[in-house]
């Protein structure tokens, strides 16, 4: 998914025109418009990849073009001129993910926080990372070397930390999540004293600071700590909720548009790096207009612009995502390298988007939400043992 921001249940709140800053508005049906703002994230990144770039970074194995040639190459013209950008769906589901995980948290311990960020990644994540060890292991077609100490990584993989031990991805995709474990634990440190307005702004400004302090000292801690490079898109997020959530103020926006002052920076210098790998062309200026639209629409969101989209399809449009996110590289690249001599390349591409959805749908139901519930029941167990345990044990 991106990465992928993955929200639980996504509720929104009624607008009321007199409430202050200190007094939080109350709840009001599912904000079903990032339901379909995320389904929009994972597409454009699946397009980046099928179509946009045509490399994958095969673990243990060569970089391969699937098509047999670049995706500039494959679909020239228009068609690549707006997949080439389909990366940046990875900046929306930041967004996405600082409004949504600031939401979801808003009266909860950090415990009850912990366990919905948990009972949500986990299981479809484990099954994803499962699929693809045996895609490269039995579906040989990217080139795939599994060496000695795959069943370690493989292992490691499923911890979702690898990227802290120096791990490969098995996927390329991945590691978005880790940047999505960072926020969560940053963001952990204000759940556990209780989410306020001024305490979440405080945050805010905290982070903020933070990151230009690490993007000046350059020490590789701080950064990886920090995350200067994605943290802009997760501080705006954050603060488009508090405005969706106690309205606009010109501290929020200041936020917004000095995190978005910095996030261009660092989206500029990804698309310089990315043409040259990928050999695309297209004006950078492409790039930049693609992200204020991102910041449009979130904040059409934050201003209550777009309640009124509650098409309820919407609801497993978001369920489809996150599984649509973790599997389509390594199975649509693997299925494209079987097929493109085969069948033509637009039937492929929107034949295998269709079968993708639809495995998508089969493993949120069958894999997701029994897996989520059995997680939930342990970890509430596990929390109430907790609880009840003496303070001091004999």
């Amino acid at each position: 998914m991106a990465a992928v921001a993955v929200p639980g249940q996504i509720a929104r709140e009624a607008p009321q025109a007199s409430t202050p800053p200190s007094s939080p508005k109350k709840h009001a049906p599912r904000l079903l418009v990032l339901d379909g703002l995320r389904l929009v994230a994972a597409t454009m990144v699946v397009a980046g990849h099928w179509l946009g770039t045509g490399i994958i970074y095969v673990p243990y194995g060569p970089t391969v073009k699937p098509w047999g040639k670049l995706g500039e190459q494959q679909f020239p013209g228009l068609t690549h001129s707006f997949a080439a950008w389909g990366w940046m769906g990875v900046e929306l589901f930041f967004l996405i993910s600082g409004f949504v995980i600031c939401m979801s948290a808003w009266g909860r311990s950090l415990g009850q926080f912990g366990l919905s960020r948990v009972a949500r990644l986990f299981p479809a994540y484990w099954f994803g990372v499962l699929v693809s060890a045996g895609v490269l292991v039995f579906l040989p077609s990217l080139g795939a070397k599994p060496r000695s100490g795959f069943a370690s990584d493989l292992m490691t993989n499923l911890t979702m930390a690898q990227t802290a031990y120096g791990v490969g991805n098995l996927d390329a995709v991945y590691w978005t999540l880790w940047q999505e474990l960072l926020f969560y634990l940053l963001f952990g440190i204000v759940v556990a004293m209780g989410l306020t307005y001024r305490r979440v702004v405080l945050f805010c400004c905290a982070w903020t600071v933070a990151s230009l302090i690490a993007a000046a000292s350059g020490d590789s801690l701080l950064n990886a700590a920090v995350q200067p490079h994605y943290s802009p898109f997760f501080i705006s997020g954050v603060a488009f909720f508090l405005m969706y959530k106690f309205g606009p103020t010109m501290l929020l926006w200041g936020l917004v548009v000095f995190s978005f002052l910095l996030g261009q920076h660092g989206l500029y210098n990804d698309a310089v790096t990315g043409a040259k790998a990928w050999n695309w062309h297209d004006p950078m200026w492409h790039g930049t207009a693609i992200l204020i639209t991102f910041y449009v629409i979130m904040s059409l969101v934050a201003t209550h612009k777009l309640d009124w989209i509650r098409w309820r399809f919407l609801i497993t449009a978001g369920a489809l995502t996150y599984p649509l996110y973790l599997l389509h590289q390594d199975i649509g690249f693997t299925a494209i390298k079987y097929l493109h001599d085969k069948i033509a390349p637009w039937p492929l591409v929107l034949g295998l988007y269709a079968a993708m959805l639809v495995f998508s749908w089969l493993v949120h139901r069958l894999v997701e939400k029994p897996g989520s519930r059995w997680l939930r029941k342990g970890i509430n167990k596990s929390l109430a043992a907790m609880h009840e345990a003496p303070a001091a044990n004999a």
